[in-house]
């Protein structure tokens, strides 16, 4: 059980956008994300950090707390390590994590079936639905309700197995995007699926497809229109070995469910792979934190690469979708990406993830609205 840390979170508020009657807004921009340092806050039970894991709010006979679960890692890494040897073997997880987000008590609930990482999943309710993910054995299309107790149900496969979707919550529906099919795929997928919460027995149902080559590790958030828009991520193609290469993306698409159909929305400042997902509704729009900005990955891949990984963003957008703009809300305490994004009444949890390539941390950041 851990409850002490010393590092910190963020603060942030994001005024709300005054509507009119014709349907637009008169854009008021979030005041700036402030980090402030803590005397306590909380740790994931796991003093590596795990990236990749999944998490959501539920309410137990405690009261609201935080189940997170899953993630990988790796427990035998040298210090300082740079490279897959001195890395060592990538661990993958089942425990079942159970955080109050009040104290930042901690502790191992129960296990998953199977271990699991990077994930869709759930993000509110009382039950949480895992669907896809990673582990030692592959790419996975297993889907998984897993109770606020613990227990777990199996539920309806994917249609293809996929890691590293983007993926949201809205209402009772679990709606997933793109992704990676197989550990060894040089493109990404662009197919689209949701599943009905209620109905699950009903299995997923196909949507329109993304536009473009597909993409992994974007972000997906739901605005209260019901509109859901996936922002950044990257894009894989062969390079000249045949090997998979990432195009990093600023592009933002927008899906309506309502018609089933797809269009632009507008860029990120900068390209950003793996943010804390799925993108929370806060008064402002909708919150991009933190995630890989590729500026090392370009740099490895024309042999200018510093010496020293410069570690993941910190930066924190605002998506406003009255106004269709991006604006920068502030920064983190640290940088994060691979992480889940768990909303809380006015706050959102940043549960552990990864600072630089291979290595995790355990803070649990936090994002507050004034």
């Amino acid at each position: 059980m851990f409850k002490t840390l010393f590092l910190v979170t963020a603060l942030a508020a994001l005024p709300l956008a005054a509507q009119c009657c014709s349907g637009c807004a008169q854009h008021v921009p979030p005041t700036q994300v402030e980090a402030t340092p803590l005397a306590e806050s909380p740790r994931i039970a796991d003093k590596v950090g795990r990236a990749g894991m999944v998490a959501s709010a539920v309410r137990t006979q405690d009261g609201l707390r935080i189940i997170a679960m899953g993630g990988a890692n790796f427990p035998n890494a040298k210090p300082g390590a740079k490279t897959p040897a001195e890395r060592g073997a990538k661990v993958f997880y089942d425990e079942i994590l159970s955080i109050n987000p009040l104290d930042g008590d901690c502790c191992v609930l129960a296990r998953l079936p199977y271990p699991i990482g990077y994930a869709a999943h759930t993000s509110k309710g009382y039950d949480m639905v895992i669907a896809g993910g990673c582990n030692m054995e592959g790419h996975v299309a297993t889907v998984t309700r897993v109770a606020a107790d613990g227990s777990c149900e199996a539920l309806p496969a994917l249609p293809v197995t996929t890691a590293y979707p983007a993926f949201v919550q809205v209402g009772d529906k679990l709606y997933v995007f793109g992704g990676q099919e197989k550990a060894e795929s040089v493109t990404c997928l662009s197919r689209s699926f949701v599943l009905d919460l209620k109905n699950p027995a009903a299995g997923w149902q196909e949507l329109a497809p993304m536009p473009g080559e597909g993409r992994m590790l974007a972000a997906a958030g739901a605005w209260v229109d019901g509109r859901i828009y996936v922002a950044g991520g990257c894009s894989l193609h062969p390079d000249a070995k045949g090997a998979a290469e990432r195009t990093y993306l600023k592009s933002t698409l927008c899906y309506d469910p309502a018609t089933n159909t797809w269009s632009a929305a507008a860029d990120i400042p900068e390209t950003i792979v793996a943010p804390a997902t799925p993108m929370p509704t806060m008064r402002g729009g909708l919150l991009l934190a933190c995630g890989d900005p590729g500026n090392f990955y370009r740099a490895s891949l024309v042999g200018k690469a510093p010496a020293d990984h410069p570690g993941q963003n910190t930066a924190i957008y605002c998506f406003n979708p009255h106004t269709g703009s991006w604006t920068l809300a502030g920064q983190n305490s640290i940088g994060i990406a691979t992480a889940p994004a768990v909303k809380v009444m006015g706050s959102v949890y940043i549960i552990s993830g990864e600072t630089h390539p291979g290595v995790r941390t355990p803070v649990i950041s936090t994002i507050n609205t004034k």
